[in-house]
């Protein structure tokens, strides 16, 4: 094998010092981040218990009884058994106490009333001296970490291979990725991805190490080492899958460069044969379970697929997500970085893909004075095989992405050591006839990099997580008036356990607004269970049309085990969904619950109503917004016609009723095709019909015009035996040649795609 570059001897210290102050922010991190506050680790570290306590076997994934640990018991193993063989001697019989789910945890939306986290926690449990859960979580967070570590050495020693005349690119490079400010909490988390990102770097390595040989044959040490990452990285996560080829096709090509069969005979019989030793049971016990050799398919049973599948319109969208969430989107992905950060990030990567076009187009024009060496053609094809490995980790990623919810950066990170020394080489480019430019140039993206990445544990993740007692909301609330006061007992409670000081709400919304609310919440007496605070907007025949659900303080509060005295203001932002009919007069609603079993907290006070156990804080004007089509919703069904609006005769009916429908359509393109509409009156949880009407509209979609708008009516019947109930008012649009090919809802930016549009809730007496 080709001797490796070395390290220069005055890079040493800067190497030593980049690794040291990785290993200690990621400490930071994980000390920062509350246990199960990281991305999935609700569900890795169950994985792990699992396995530490069944002797290091794995469960029998069923969709229909999915454990804590969901889907993640269908990932590869090699990183849980990792986890297992740290922790299986600490005592986790704790892990229901410390683990207690937020029912109503917003992962995957960014709220503004917070409500992120996503299990409730105990300071006093959670503190040092760790004992328990606590302390499996953080062995094995740090166990993350030093995959993490070896994940920046490797980005470093691929910079030195595909740059060994420029070493300042791969010291650039390790801290691109060591303090990239998702990495670092994903490495200090509980992540399968860790240890993943670290062999899928590894084998990339060797692969460059062994595509840059001039004269002499790999050693079969080197075969023998390279079937031990490939299988262990099998063992580890499907994704490096797509390297077996690579290394196959990287044995073939030395075999013909060196006229001897070997390489891709003994080479590809070592590492293929180590390779299917060490993860084929593996594969080989998901087909004998599940038919299916990955178990993809029962991954995608329990974690849900998309409906419809996401085209490459819809993935267009959630391109600001995808990035967010590479640079730093934490908690269940809801705990975003300023968006002023985002933009320096994404302006050193216009500056670095500019820069690697103009090295390109540079090295084009130049006129070379001798023929390349065959050392310097063998260097850019490594380097050509390293910039494919990200476009192939990006391409399966969107294939991915297509059939479930995965548009997260961070999986793009298993090609993170080639990125972050491709973008080095890019900044690098705009100043390499000066080395004292050169060292400018990146030190200030490293800096960038060093400085966001220190200041986010102390600047977002912590402060997400503590309560602020004196918050209070930015932008301006609908909240006018005097301060008014109200309690609430426990049921079949004496005395009261919680009072609230609030104004009464008046002035007007339209609907995709926000109600803000933020009464004054102070804890008078010992509460034995863990109340939900409600809000609702009820119309006057009190079918509720919004609502929201927390715990207090921003979901962050557990009242049985606040303590008497304790206050808090309490922001809460209730959401009026797009398309909820208009005009309207709704009154709003405040009250506590117990999620498990739906009991109301008695409320007293001038504003309570004892019928529905709720304060009544004042009411709102629900307005039409702007323009001339009734109730707008600007629903775009693929970019073939558009919902504009729609009206209905009544919103409360009786089983036998029937009930006039508008619908106000506009075409977005010639259509070649007739598709029908489908109006239904529906419950979204149960998904009981009380109504239905299929038919193509008139005139068919094939004659409608461009420019104008087409008013389709039709009369739907409640059934007469409709159970009574909140229904909703759900369109969906598909071909009536082909019933089974429903038009998606194109959705806004980072949203997702949807077979129909949901409009007016209506009540069944």
């Amino acid at each position: 094998m080709q001797t490796a570059p070395t390290i220069p001897t005055g890079h040493r210290p800067w190497l030593i010092a980049i690794l040291a102050g990785y290993v200690t922010l990621a400490v930071v991190y994980s000390l920062v981040i509350p246990p199960f506050e990281a991305s999935d680790e609700l569900w890795h570290y169950p994985m792990v218990r699992y396995v530490a306590e069944h002797g290091f076997g794995l469960p029998v994934q069923d969709p229909a009884n999915v454990g804590p640990w969901r889907q993640e018991g269908s990932q590869p193993p090699l990183y849980y058994m990792l986890g297992a063989l740290a922790t299986f001697w600490i005592d986790t019989s704790d892990m229901d106490e410390v683990r207690r789910i937020n029912p109503h945890a917003d992962i995957g939306a960014i709220v503004p009333d917070r409500n992120l986290n996503m299990v409730l926690h105990n300071p006093k449990r959670e503190a040092f001296p760790w004992s328990g859960t606590v302390l499996a979580v953080h062995v094995v967070r740090f166990l993350s970490i030093g995959m993490g570590l070896g994940t920046v050495l490797l980005t470093y020693l691929l910079g030195r291979e595909l740059f060994p005349d420029l070493p300042i690119v791969a010291l650039a490079a390790a801290i691109f990725t060591g303090f990239n400010p998702m990495f670092v909490f994903v490495s200090a988390a509980i992540n399968n991805d860790n240890l993943s990102n670290l062999l899928a770097s590894l084998i990339l390595l060797m692969i460059v190490r062994l595509l840059k040989q001039a004269d002499t044959l790999p050693t079969r040490r080197f075969y023998a080492a390279l079937g031990l990452a490939a299988g262990a990285g099998m063992l580890a996560k499907y994704q490096i899958g797509f390297l077996l080829p690579l290394i196959a096709l990287a044995l073939l090509f030395v075999s013909i460069r060196l006229r001897d069969r070997r390489p891709v005979t003994v080479g590809s019989a070592i590492a293929g044969g180590l390779t299917i030793l060490i993860a084929g049971w593996w594969y080989w016990r998901n087909y004998d379970l599940y038919g299916d050799a990955t178990g993809i398919n029962v991954f995608l049973d329990i974690v849900g697929r998309r409906v419809p599948p996401a085209d490459l319109h819809q993935l267009w969208t959630e391109r600001e997500t995808f990035m967010m969430s590479f640079w730093g989107l934490f908690g269940g992905v809801n705990l975003p970085l300023p968006d002023a950060t985002y933009t320096l990030f994404n302006i050193l990567v216009a500056f670095s893909l500019v820069g690697l076009a103009y090295g390109l187009f540079r090295r084009a024009m130049q006129r070379p004075v001798l023929p390349a060496t065959r050392e310097v053609r063998l260097l850019w094809l490594a380097r050509g095989v390293a910039a494919a490995w990200p476009v192939i980790v990006f391409v399966s990623l969107l294939s991915w992405t297509r059939v479930t919810l995965a548009s997260q950066g961070r999986l793009w990170f298993t090609a993170l050591a080639p990125l972050s020394v491709g973008m080095a080489v890019g900044l690098a480019n705009w100043a390499t006839r000066s080395p004292a430019a050169l060292r400018v140039n990146l030190g200030m993206a490293a800096a960038v990099f060093i400085g966001i990445a220190a200041i986010t544990p102390f600047a977002t993740i912590r402060p997400a997580y503590r309560v602020d007692p004196d918050a209070v909301w930015v932008a301006e609330t609908l909240e006018a008036g005097p301060v008014r006061a109200a309690c609430f007992a426990e049921p079949g409670a004496a005395r009261d356990a919680l009072c609230l000081a609030y104004q009464s709400v008046s002035g007007t919304l339209q609907p995709g607004h926000d109600l803000r609310l933020s009464p004054s919440m102070t804890a008078t007496g010992a509460m034995t269970r863990n109340w939900s605070v409600f809000v609702h907007l009820a119309n006057p025949d009190g079918l509720t049309e919004a609502q929201r659900d927390v715990y207090p303080g921003g979901g962050l509060i557990a009242t049985a085990e606040i303590e008497p005295g304790e206050s808090w203001n309490n922001l809460i932002a209730v959401r009026v969904p797009p398309g909820i009919y208009t005009p309207q007069t709704l009154d709003v609603f405040l009250g506590l619950y117990d999620y498990a079993t739906g009991d109301r907290m008695t409320p007293s006070g001038d504003d309570a109503d004892l019928d529905d156990r709720a304060i009544h804080l004042g009411q709102i004007e629900l307005e039409t917004p702007p323009g001339s089509v009734p109730n707008p919703v600007g629903a775009n069904f693929d970019d073939k016609l558009r919902l504009l609006g729609y009206e209905i005769g009544d919103r409360s009916l009786s089983p036998s009723d029937e009930v006039a429908i508008t619908l106000i359509w506009e075409r977005l393109e010639p259509l070649q095709a007739d598709y029908a509409v489908s109006v239904q009156i529906i419950q979204p949880d149960t998904l009981a019909k009380a109504a239905q009407d299929d038919r193509p509209p008139d005139p068919p979609t094939t004659e409608w015009l461009a420019g104008g708008t087409i008013t389709d009516t039709r009369a739907l019947t409640i059934a007469s035996d409709a159970p009574p109930g909140r229904y909703r008012l759900l369109v969906r649009v598909y071909d009536a040649d082909q019933p089974e090919r429903l038009l998606p809802v194109l959705a806004g930016p980072g949203g997702q795609a949807a077979d129909g549009v949901w409009l007016s809730w209506i009540q069944v007496e």
